[in-house]
């Protein structure tokens, strides 16, 4: 005997389907702006093209559960009145301090959590798999570049060596008899790890059924690449080789290297149907709704809604705060101090090197030099904290050199004096410009506080950014001459001037 839901129940889902239908019509509006950045970043990055399939694919899987679907009775839930705060607040740090690929995130995880808020958990648990699948379409993984590189790297030099192949490795450079290479960031391989990730979750949960396998065929998809992306580089390099560099080096490695991908994706979906499981049949049947409408309350609905669209309404007037606090100190905020402790300056430094960071709201850029005439180069560019006012400060295209947008750079991190016998952490490189090589010390300053390294800038933003304890940072570079007597210039530089120096020159830390 088959049992027939009440009308009023049926009523009720509908309305709640409807509503979330709406709801996401909303945010889709509300975080307009995240969601076509995400969009821009398929379409302007090829690591990131398979984005354009992932929502295509999510709603065919959610397709395959509507039998089971359409046996759940929906019921609003506070828990996820709650994560879609959390969410919403996840979004306002990352929108405030420009950390895109969080921004993206929780835009994303803003779907099912109101699908939580609003239809429950049984339907969550339901499209768990589609709503994970959403995740895939936020293009992550830059930060795992540098890694990346250096394996590929490592991987070809160690199979040249094996091959006899006479090789010298510096750092990200290859060289060979006939010529060198370099292992740039098209090399990384992370096109093949985005894209074969996202395949290999989808090959393990549509072929098998026990986790233990899912696992396992999603590490063979990621780490056999990774591996592989080092074979591609090396028999790049092998080729060039045994051909006098006549093939290899050129565009044909590009078309080598998709066509080995295909390849990889084949051997590796081959090899998996061996363990393929059967489709469980129990799970295609779907069973009678075991609950009733009866109770069912819609303020976690009302409550996620207003949450969700009030982000965007306080990041709105968060900036529009922060630009009338950073226009009311005007050009004060940096302040160039005169001649100290046998040092003479500042003299105007435009057309002198400078690093390649631009948007800056206030930039300056000066030289000093020691009596006997050596210089020290300064250069300090005020932003708006992340993205609130201007440019952001930390992103793909402000670099210190060139070089940086197409390899890695060799790089340290060191501790230097200044005058309050406290240390200063910076960053320490050798750049190429004007036919020479320069030293430079490099920093960043978020309100008062000095912070070497992008990673950690970012955190100390959304601290300051929740807080509202600074209002604008700044991005530091001092640079000298490469010679026998850079480093001891540049420390006698830091000495003299001290906390002025540390705190990106800040006004008042200046005055004299």
């Amino acid at each position: 005997m088959n049992t027939v839901a009440s009308p009023r129940l049926d009523h009720r889902q509908t309305a709640l389907k409807a509503l979330w239908l709406a709801m996401l019509v909303l945010v889709g509006w509300q975080y307009f702006g995240t969601y076509s950045s995400i969009v821009r970043k398929w379409m302007d990055d090829a690591a990131f093209s398979h984005g354009f399939l992932i929502l295509p694919i999510s709603l065919w899987l959610a397709w395959r559960k509507r039998a089971e679907l359409s046996a759940v009775t929906y019921r609003p839930s506070m828990i996820g009145a709650v994560l879609v705060l959390l969410c919403t607040l996840a979004w306002i740090v990352a929108r405030g301090t420009g950390v895109l690929v969080l921004e993206q995130f929780a835009a994303v995880a803003l779907v099912p959590a109101l699908m939580l808020a609003v239809l429950g958990r049984q339907a969550v648990r339901v499209l768990a798999v589609p709503l994970g699948f959403l995740f895939f379409m936020v293009p992550f993984g830059r930060a795992l570049v540098p890694f990346l590189m250096q394996i590929t790297a490592d991987f070809a030099t160690i199979l040249l060596q094996w091959s006899h192949v006479p090789v010298l490795r510096t750092y990200m450079y290859i060289t060979i008899p006939g010529g060198w290479f370099e292992v740039a960031r098209a090399c990384s391989g992370l096109n093949y790890f985005t894209t074969s990730l996202v395949l290999g979750c989808l090959y393990a949960y549509l072929n098998y059924r026990g986790w233990l396998k899912r696992t396992t065929c999603v590490l063979a998809f990621v780490i056999i690449p990774i591996i592989l992306n080092g074979l591609r580089v090396y028999i790049t390099i092998l080729v060039s080789h045994l051909t006098n560099m006549r093939f290899g080096p050129g565009t044909e490695h590009m078309t080598f290297g998709k066509i080995f991908f295909v390849i990889m994706m084949g051997v590796l979906f081959w090899v998996g149907r061996r363990w393929h499981d059967e489709p469980d049949a129990s799970s295609a049947t779907p069973a009678a709704p075991t609950r009733s409408a009866s109770g069912l309350h819609w303020w976690p609905l009302a409550v996620a809604t207003l949450v969700a669209l009030s982000g965007p309404a306080f990041v709105a007037v968060s900036i529009a705060g922060a630009a009338s606090n950073l226009s009311s100190h005007g050009s004060g905020l940096v302040a160039m101090p005169p001649t100290a402790q046998g040092w003479e300056g500042p003299a105007d430094g435009k057309g002198r090197w400078r690093p390649l960071y631009r948007g800056g709201l206030i930039e300056r850029q000066s030289v000093y030099h020691l009596i006997d005439g050596a210089p020290v180069d300064v250069f300090v560019a005020v932003y708006g904290l992340g993205k609130t006012v201007g440019a952001e400060m930390i992103n793909y295209s402000n670099v210190v050199t060139d070089r940086e947008r197409k390899s890695l750079t060799q790089d340290s991190t060191r501790a230097v004096l200044i005058s309050s016998g406290q240390s200063l952490d910076v960053r320490e490189l050798v750049v190429f410009a004007d036919g020479g090589s320069r030293l430079v010390w490099q920093w960043f300053v978020v309100g008062d506080r000095p912070v070497v390294g992008p990673f950690a800038t970012k955190a100390f933003e959304a601290l300051a950014f929740v807080t509202r304890t600074a209002e604008s940072e700044r991005i530091v570079t001092v640079s000298t001459p490469q010679d026998a007597d850079a480093e001891t210039r540049l420390q006698k530089f830091m000495t003299a001037y001290g906390q002025c120096a540390a705190t990106g020159f800040a006004a008042e830390h200046c005055d004299r």
